[in-house]
């Protein structure tokens, strides 16, 4: 098999005790119910690839590629086992020995032919001389009014935002297991991107560019949580903690705090904050196993509808999808509905008040 990503991490995976604090609450596990569902399984499985004990196979490669990546097992780990690092590496090696999914395949020959996750050559960066680099994201880039807003309320709030042409930052490669791809992308990005410090609108991003590549990145919450003015919108709404958010980055007062001055009345679920349940969108199962992430999807949606909120709030471009197409799924099974939008979208209308 070459080279073993996983060899580093060998003393990572003996640290597990298996005590199976991670089943309590992953998204996978709670709706497949195996043991290779859940991340003591998934380090079994590592630690039997490292070994020789298991051949690489589809079958555990289909198992290793059913993570949402969310953190929680790592939040919930006495021992601290690097759960997430094992994953990827053993992914890594699966990529390696031939069983890389070929939606994932995809997606890393889209970014390396045209610098983003979606293979548009249309992708046109709103460049801006500025103050502050602002990293925008393959997700935000697709979505351009969401881009423009976001813009708009840096300059309202007194920061102007520097942009340039951008590349992919490279996660979906390295979480995906495509770690040589990434290793020739890492060179690019960082001759394109040679900033130290950034504003990231991406929650992924922002821990990415800290992680990956050892930038002072600060999610765009965080500087406009310092300057929000006061608003009274009147709206009830309940707050979607993404997982790279609350669990990655640490931001859990921040979006509230920003809710809150603008007069809206938060209703929490019954897991937020460090403890938000995922909404099925993460560590690329949204494009290999949609039906596992649906499912995920409309239990986290049923949590948001049981708190009476009108509205659900997110900061995730990719929960804001996933959670509404879950609401449409409820709705259409049950008749109950919420309305989901973006965090971004909440603070434009605040400001315009």
């Amino acid at each position: 098999m070459g080279d073993k990503h996983l060899e580093e991490l060998e003393g990572e995976m003996n640290t597990c005790i298996r005590c199976a604090y991670c089943f309590e609450k992953c998204p996978v596990f709670s709706i497949l119910g195996w043991d290779t569902d859940g991340a003591r399984g998934k380090v079994v499985l590592s630690y039997g690839i490292l070994t020789g004990q298991l051949e690489p196979s589809r079958s555990i490669a289909d198992k290793l590629f059913q993570c949402t990546c969310c953190r929680d097992c790592i939040e919930r780990c006495p021992s601290n086992v690097r759960i997430t690092d094992i994953i990827s590496s053993a992914r890594a090696d699966l990529v390696a020995s031939g069983f890389a999914n070929d939606t994932h395949k995809r997606v890393v020959e889209n970014i390396k032919s045209t610098g983003n996750i979606y293979g548009d050559t249309e992708v046109v960066s709103p460049a801006r001389g500025g103050e502050v680099p602002l990293f925008i994201g393959c997700q935000y880039l697709a979505r351009p009014n969401k881009t423009k807003k976001y813009i708009m309320i840096l300059e309202k709030l007194g920061i102007a935002p520097r942009v340039q042409e951008e590349l992919c930052c490279g996660f979906p490669m390295e979480i995906l297991g495509f770690r040589d791809e990434f290793k020739a992308h890492r060179e690019r990005f960082v001759e394109r991107f040679p900033h130290k410090e950034v504003i990231a609108m991406c929650p992924t991003c922002t821990i990415f560019l800290k992680e990956g590549y050892g930038l002072d990145s600060k999610h765009v919450l965080q500087v406009i949580s310092e300057r929000i003015p006061e608003a009274n919108m009147g709206l009830k709404a309940t707050f979607h903690d993404p997982c790279d958010f609350s669990r990655g980055l640490r931001l859990i007062d921040e979006p509230r705090n920003i809710l809150r001055k603008l007069g809206v009345e938060l209703v929490e679920m019954k897991d937020s904050g460090a403890q938000s349940a995922c909404c099925g969108g993460g560590g690329g199962i949204l494009m290999s196993d949609p039906a596992l992430s649906d499912r995920i999807a409309l239990k986290r949606i049923m949590q948001a509808v049981d708190t009476g909120a009108e509205t659900l709030v997110t900061s995730c471009p990719t929960c804001e999808t996933v959670l509404k197409k879950a609401a449409n799924t409820l709705k259409e099974l049950e008749g109950r509905s919420i309305v989901v939008t973006s965090i971004e979208d909440i603070i434009w209308k605040g400001l315009k008040r």
